[in-house]
């Protein structure tokens, strides 16, 4: 398949007879410079607001596992894990071990995780997905960075939302615009597919967007966010197939995950202030505070854990530049407190307290990148960072991570990269001090090397992007089972991670146009062995070997859209050992919207074949629990008003 793709790439040319409209390159900032998809010397997703709701406007799911090489599961609404070339290996649940910037402040806490259920598709004009590591310029961490953008509200414009889903959700959102001022406010309720699963969120936010004379800009951002989630857990196979809507039932001294009203729940407040200076035509820096707060409540069905967990993020960049150079160094600190107390769990209650434990985490990031314009058919990037984490638990660790890329024209419309960048991710709080309560001092950082080499092109009607890479992880870090089903994390050697990803986006006239994305991914471990068995050589636990994606938009009139999509995933291996899996899954989801002047009305259907499925299993579950039930067939209906 692969193969014919490429083939038919090479025989296509602007002179042919297929009446088509040029697309569009999107230039985004990322690694401190402005670039696209074409010209960054890194393996780069960009999506527009259109991308983001395509046929989804409650959440991200369909959105990002439409990019290749992108991964996001729901376990159930509102929780939710992201993997960029496989690094959901460490997250039981919640987002880790990806970087999440929103306008260039940090999103992802300390403890290197980031809560993304609080926030909403539609709040953003913009979303840039670096895969793989980043060499130390977004900070540590091995899986990946997602850069979200808001507008800078310069039009006075309101837009007001409503989204009704058939199995029983409803959501509403006002977006008031205007001289640089946005108020952003939100709510959904939905009612869950599985027993024990409804969701509620509120969103409150404010940005502001100033120019301050010719050569400086203020811009801060704000925000209140409330969400509950309940919890329904896994289930073994046998119960999946029997009722796949039930919550995980009572098991030997365990109740169900009903009579524990598994939930949980977060309260955020967040405040950040960035001010951008152009000091010349050559130089200008970048300077940004923030700071969050996080209020955590999560009644599981073994116990109940209170959370209070405050952070401070800062990132200054110094910006160089002239016509063949550009150079960009700076600081990035963060700073975390994080308190938790576990207590018993009486049916949703709070019982006596088991456990307290408080830490202060750190981490920095030195960085300095160079990009070179040799010629006009050569470019070099060098980069170096040198990253620390420290936390009481396991002391201080530093590390150099150098990224090197090389980037030829092949022709104005071809280019080659090769790239060779050094990846290193320490473990997180929720790995250092996991669900079992016990404090894991031994855990290491996960060190590794990524090649890559990336061939691009584009013409009027087609752009392509082909990367191969191989991605050498050491020390990496699994979860693990206690008896009781609490996880646990470990560091098992090595792991090989290779992979083939292709995108492409095809535009015929002006009503249609086509995407495709696939990703082969043959991620192993190397050297694994544990309590006398041998794991060496297995799939790594929760990738798929093949995953493929499809979209057709067509406008059937000026005013009235169609929108097809279709994702195929191949099995996952659910455990070390690869002895259980989950089978492939083919999905369809479809969207009418019909748009004109203020008004803009959509209906849209998920999982049309009423698949049953599961999209974010657990891995490596104790009993067999993989399996989350994912919703079926579904259909929202919505309307858009924009008032300027």
């Amino acid at each position: 398949m692969l193969l014919s793709i490429l083939l038919s790439f090479m025989s296509f040319s602007a002179d042919s007879t297929i009446k088509t409209t040029e697309l569009n390159e999107v230039v985004v900032r990322v690694f401190e410079q402005k670039k696209s998809a074409f010209s960054s010397p890194d393996a780069i997703a960009i999506l527009n607001a259109q991308d983001l709701t395509r046929t989804n406007n409650t959440s991200f799911v369909t959105s990002l596992n439409m990019q290749a090489g992108v991964r996001m599961e729901e376990r159930s609404p509102g929780s939710y894990r992201m993997a960029i070339r496989g690094s959901a290996l460490r997250a039981p649940f919640g987002v880790r071990n990806v970087k999440v910037y929103w306008n260039q402040m940090p999103l992802t806490d300390a403890g290197n995780n980031t809560y993304l259920a609080l926030i909403d598709p539609d709040f953003f004009n913009e979303l840039t997905i670096i895969k793989g590591p980043s060499g130390g310029i977004y900070g540590a961490g091995t899986g990946g960075v997602m850069l979200f953008n808001s507008p800078n509200a310069t039009q006075k414009k309101i837009i007001h939302q409503q989204v009704a889903n058939s199995l029983g959700g409803y959501k509403q959102s006002w977006d008031l615009q205007t001289n640089g001022h946005r108020v952003y406010a939100s709510y959904w309720n939905q009612e869950g597919y599985r027993k024990q699963s409804d969701i509620n969120k509120q969103w409150l936010s404010y940005e502001y967007h100033k120019e301050l004379g010719r050569n400086t800009q203020l811009d801060v951002i704000t925000y209140f966010g409330r969400v509950t989630y309940q919890t329904p857990g896994g289930l073994t196979l046998k119960q999946f197939q029997a009722d796949p809507r039930q919550a995980r039932p009572a098991a030997g001294a365990f109740l169900s995950a009903a009579d524990q009203k598994a939930t949980f729940r977060l309260q955020t407040l967040g405040v950040g202030v960035q001010l951008t200076s152009r000091w010349n035509e050559h130089w200008s820096a970048t300077s940004n505070r923030s700071a969050q707060l996080n209020l955590i409540e999560n009644p599981t069905i073994r116990n109940y854990e209170i959370r209070k967990e405050l952070n401070f993020s800062s990132r200054n960049v110094i910006h160089f530049k002239n016509d063949d150079l550009s150079v960009d160094g700076g600081l990035e600190f963060q700073t975390g407190i994080f308190d938790s107390q576990t207590f018993g769990n009486k049916k949703g209650t709070k019982d006596t307290l088991q456990l307290t434990q408080n830490t202060t985490l750190q981490n920095a990031s030195l960085f300095l990148q160079g990009e070179y314009k040799i010629n006009n058919s050569w470019n070099l990037t060098l980069a170096g960072s040198y990253n620390q984490f420290w936390t009481e638990f396991i002391g201080n660790e530093g590390i150099f991570s150098p990224r090197i890329a090389l980037l030829h024209h092949i022709t104005p419309r071809q280019n080659l990269v090769v790239k060779v960048v050094h990846g290193y991710s320490p473990p997180s709080l929720g790995e250092i001090r996991p669900s079992t309560g016990i404090i894991n001092r031994s855990l290491r950082a996960e060190k590794g090397w990524n090649k890559e080499v990336s061939w691009r092109g584009k013409s009027k009607f087609l752009q392509w992007n082909l990367s191969v890479y191989q991605f050498d992880l050491n020390e990496t870090i699994v979860i693990r089972r206690a008896a009781d089903g609490s996880e646990y994390f470990d560091n098992v050697g090595r792991t090989r991670q290779q992979g083939i990803e292709l995108s492409h986006v095809w535009k015929i006239g002006q009503n249609l146009e086509l995407t495709n994305a696939e990703t082969i991914q043959n991620f192993r471990f190397v050297n694994y062995q544990i309590a006398g068995k041998n794991f060496s050589g297995n799939r790594l636990t929760g990738t798929s070997p093949f995953q493929h994606a499809s979209t057709v938009s067509y406008a059937i009139s000026p005013w009235i859209r169609w929108h097809m999509q279709y994702t195929y995933t191949d099995k996952i291996y659910l455990n070390d050992a690869n002895t259980d899996q989950l089978p492939a899954v083919h999905l369809w989801n479809s969207k009418v919207e019909y748009q004109r002047g203020k008004w803009n009305v959509w209906l849209s259907a998920e999982n049309i074949g009423d698949t049953m499925y599961t999209s974010g299993p657990d891995l490596n579950a104790l009993g067999g629990r993989y399996y989350n039930t994912s919703a079926g067939r579904n259909f929202s209906l919505g309307l858009k008003l924009l008032f300027n």
